[in-house]
């Protein structure tokens, strides 16, 4: 499970992220990020665009079919991958195990956690303790019930695999019951982030359970070694899965070949009467043009790529969209003497014009975006929640529409003059040469592609970089080569959007600091944590910078406050109090305005295309479903997670 007793974001650099760190990076939403799928309204980013009701069976007559087709993930090879929960290597994309098998909890498109394998989730002692419920109906697939000693087996794994072995791990996990179990925590947890962070997959105790036994029996850090290097290599495949009964959830694998891979319901899922499919066939098209072929000649009945081709196609239309709370953003390197400057980094923000981009973005992938009206290190939805409307007028407009004049007096204020088109700081050095990398994913190349010449016309001479998936993880996580590069950040909860573990918060400066030991008394850690640096060292942030107590203040008098990110996020992750969240976050929010560490492009969305002209797909109206509510609630990230939860149905006669 995710670890969230600092935040439930991640960072993949220097060490090779485990699975849980990997799930923990913003979860569901901000995984989804990657691929920039996606579209919205910016008026109204939870308008649905289908008609048709989507109950289950639509009516007593027969289903006008029981198949669903769709597209795999690109490249995937079912002969290949890899199911082991506990291996950090596989040929899955994260979502796809959700599928196979459950989870306790998943986060929706918002963060908030969507019950599955848990019936209920409190917190008790102060915060300090976590009891879970299971819902008694989930079985695995040979039939035997899914209960709290899978739960405890599962994380007793995670927690030898990362901790050293039996001897160097707490046991916080404690069967209470046949479905309850209880989670001791070393400290509080905040409630609103600890409930959505119990998602990874639940392994089966009765096949796991001799690897614990393995664990025990190994003697010293070599044996200890040896079990997670043979734990982590174990393969399972999906006729493992299936044969040996280690799936729960919907969809079994059926038929696999270099082509297909053909799935059918599981009908002892709890949720098999929510659908009246049978089967499900995903096709194997690694070609982007074979797949836009393939949605035009109506092959394919659901998707949430290719939306411009979906819009244009007379087989598919588009059926729902809805916004996240996923921010797509610019980082900026401080290494760079240029951008280590607040002046800098503010004339960026004067002069970027997001409006341009959501309609470059429009144009080019089909999506609509919300652009943003200044910097505050959260999406739309959450600062009105969590700043309110007041406090957001009082900080300094950037604006969504471009300041050029803005952006050049900023500059001659901090020293800076142009030379041919080259601006030059006070010490002579130009802007020049600046490395601006960016994944390559299709939104992200589109976005560096709009951004890196205007930068360059405003004499920020700079070069776009668009390396291999695994060059650019070499240049992100491990080298730093790079001056400005597109990232994303999860905003779900403060917490998650101002977390100091990871660049996708608000910078990754936990490494430099000393960890905080629990006090043992169930009280929120209010320690202000030493630091064996005072700068991050990733990006090179100041972690304990002066800035103006007053909102809005531009220059750098008047009194000043001192910024304890770490400490403050710390507090946000354990306190039990809405109003102390609402109180720190007004302190980040007002300190990413003023700095402009990283500047937010546009709120995130969704979008999906399906057949409706024999398929019942979801929408955002409760009473258009028997399991409305929850239909409302699940806006997951992917078309696939609406099918595997059993929100889509076929049309009957």
């Amino acid at each position: 499970m995710a670890n969230a007793n600092h935040g439930s974001d991640g960072d993949a650099d220097g060490n090779r992220l485990t699975r849980r760190q990997w799930l923990a990076l913003g979860g569901s939403a901000a995984m989804a990020g990657l691929a920039g799928c996606g579209g919205s309204n910016p008026n109204d980013p939870n308008v649905t665009m289908s008609s048709t009701p989507s109950g289950t069976n639509g009516g007593n007559g027969a289903a006008v079919t029981t198949e669903l087709n769709m597209r795999a993930p690109v490249s995937w090879q079912p002969s290949q991958a890899n199911v082991n929960p506990f291996t950090d290597t596989r040929n899955t994309e994260f979502w796809m195990d959700y599928m196979w098998s459950e989870s306790l909890v998943y986060p929706n498109s918002q963060g908030t956690p969507i019950y599955w394998l848990a019936d209920d989730i409190s917190l008790k002692a102060g915060g300090c303790e976590v009891h879970i419920k299971l819902n008694e109906d989930y079985t695995w697939w040979d039939g035997t019930p899914v209960t709290a000693k899978d739960v405890h087996t599962t994380n007793l794994l995670y927690d030898y695999k990362n901790n050293m072995g039996p001897d160097q791990t707490d046991d916080s996990w404690e069967v209470l019951d046949e479905y309850t179990i209880k989670n001791v925590l070393p400290g509080p947890a905040n409630p609103s982030l600890k409930k959505a962070t119990y998602y990874s997959v639940i392994a089966k105790h009765d096949y796991f359970k001799s690897w614990l036994e393995k664990y025990e029996d190994a003697g010293g850090e070599s044996a200890i070694n040896k079990v997670t290097k043979n734990l982590q290599e174990d393969k399972i495949t999906l006729q493992d899965l299936k044969d040996k009964g280690l799936g729960c959830g919907m969809w079994q694998p059926a038929q696999l070949s270099p082509t297909k891979a053909s799935h059918t319901k599981y009908e002892d899922h709890p949720r098999a009467d929510w659908t009246n499919l049978k089967t499900f066939n995903w096709h194997l098209i690694s070609e982007k043009q074979k797949a836009i072929q393939a949605l035009n000649t109506g092959k394919l009945d659901l998707g949430d790529k290719t939306i411009t081709q979906a819009q244009s196609s007379g087989k598919v239309e588009v059926f729902n969209r809805f916004g996240t709370s996923s921010i797509v953003k610019l980082a900026m390197n401080w290494n760079n003497e240029h951008l280590a400057r607040r002046p800098v980094r503010r004339a960026i923000a004067y002069l970027l014009d997001h409006d341009e981009l959501v309609k470059v973005l429009k144009t080019t992938q089909g999506l609509n975006y919300k652009s943003r009206d200044t910097v505050n290190g959260l999406s739309s939805k959450q600062a009105d929640k969590w700043l309110g409307k007041s406090f957001q007028n009082d900080l300094i407009n950037y604006g969504r529409k471009s300041k050029p004049e803005k952006a050049k007096q900023v500059l001659q204020d901090a020293g800076y003059s142009k030379d041919g088109g080259v601006w030059v700081g006070p010490n002579g050095s130009e802007v020049n040469n600046l490395t601006y990398l960016t994944p390559p994913w299709n939104i992200y190349e589109t976005i560096g592609k709009y951004v890196s010449p205007k930068l360059d016309k405003f004499g920020f001479k700079n070069k776009l970089i668009i390396p291999s998936s695994s060059g650019f993880w070499q240049r992100w996580t491990e080298t730093h080569d790079f001056d400005m590069v597109n990232w994303f950040s999860n905003t779900s909860h403060p917490g998650n959007a101002f977390t100091t573990a990871s660049v996708g918060g608000i910078g990754k400066y936990d490494e430099v600091a000393a960890p905080l030991e629990s006090s043992g008394d169930c009280k929120v850690n209010r320690t202000t944590p030493k630091l064996d640096q005072p700068r991050s060292k990733k990006l090179n942030h100041p972690i304990r910078p002066k800035y103006p107590k007053k909102v809005g203040t531009t220059g750098t008098g008047g009194a000043k406050q001192t910024f304890y990110p770490i400490k403050w996020n710390n507090i946000m992750t354990q306190t039990q109090s809405e109003d102390e969240v609402k109180r720190l976050s007004k302190k980040f929010a007002w300190y990413m305005n003023w700095q402009v560490p990283h500047i937010g492009f546009y709120d995130e969305t969704r979008a999906y295309w399906g057949n409706t002209s024999k398929f019942n797909f979801p929408t955002n109206k409760a009473d258009d479903h028997p399991q409305g509510d929850a239909t409302k609630s699940e806006h997951l990230t992917n078309s696939m997670e609406f099918l595997m939860k059993g929100h889509i149905s076929a049309k009957t006669k």
